[in-house]
């Protein structure tokens, strides 16, 4: 077996929940992957020699974990001693000494990796639905597009409407927001997958079926993106089509 290796049985799934990392930094890293494993490494920092030294069995708290010494010698737990078959709990940050002291003898890191469940609240977004309200209908978007380059965000239908009107008054097509020259209007996909869930999770923003029908008949940008140099060049028709061009 090399160094680092250990085993047990396997667990249900194959995501490392610890790992024993050496504070020798030249030496691997010792990961448990079940719930229940006897670990094998060096004992000594000096020497190649391995020996399975411990069991260690994770808590049901997820965060902890109760580890046997199984050597025939003492070992050091947080400056504690373990003597041979005897058991104690380990914590996140628990230092392991494979030997009654410190000199000469490998040293490990008790590390608990983060659980997935954990992973993915850090990653959520809390969006409050007032920043996703057009600035034209001060509604939920609906069927989202996003100008740049000042990257404000209007129905589709909205700022159709509003498009058709610049092109009679105007020279250039001006964000109905902050009145900035638009250069690129396209649909965003992202925030349309925001705009959903936010209409999932409180359905009286929901617009009636008429408005969305009403909206869905002004839309005209059907393309992923479109510049202003085209805008500009259709602003004396009667309509506009992003398909064209």
């Amino acid at each position: 077996m090399e160094r680092g290796e250990n085993s047990g049985a396997a667990a249900s799934d194959e995501d490392i929940w610890a790992k024993l990392v050496p504070l020798d930094s030249r030496c691997p890293d010792i990961e448990l992957r079940s719930n229940n494993v006897t670990v094998l490494s060096d004992i000594k920092s000096s020497s190649s020699e391995k020996q399975e030294w411990c069991r260690i069995e994770r808590n049901k708290d997820q965060v902890s974990a109760l580890m046997k010494n199984i050597r025939p010698h003492s070992i050091l737990v947080d400056d504690m001693v373990i003597q041979d078959d005897d058991t104690t709990t380990i914590t996140c940050g628990s230092e392991i000494i494979l030997g009654p002291e410190a000199q000469g003898f490998m040293r490990y890191r008790f590390k608990v990796m983060p659980a997935a469940k954990v992973c993915e609240k850090r990653l959520q977004i809390v969006l409050d639905p007032e920043h996703t309200k057009c600035s034209i209908c001060l509604s939920v978007w609906h069927d989202v597009v996003t100008v740049a380059p000042c990257l404000h965000n209007f129905c589709n239908g909205c700022f159709s409407e509003w498009l058709k009107r610049c092109q009679a008054k105007h020279s250039s097509i001006l964000c109905p927001q902050c009145r900035a020259v638009v250069q690129f209007v396209g649909k965003n996909h992202f925030l349309h997958n925001i705009e959903e869930d936010i209409l999932r999770a409180d359905s009286t923003l929901r617009r009636s079926s008429e408005d969305i029908a009403l909206l869905d008949s002004y839309t005209s940008i059907k393309s992923p993106l479109v510049s202003g140099y085209f805008v500009a060049q259709c602003r004396n028709k009667s309509g506009f089509s992003s398909n064209k061009g």
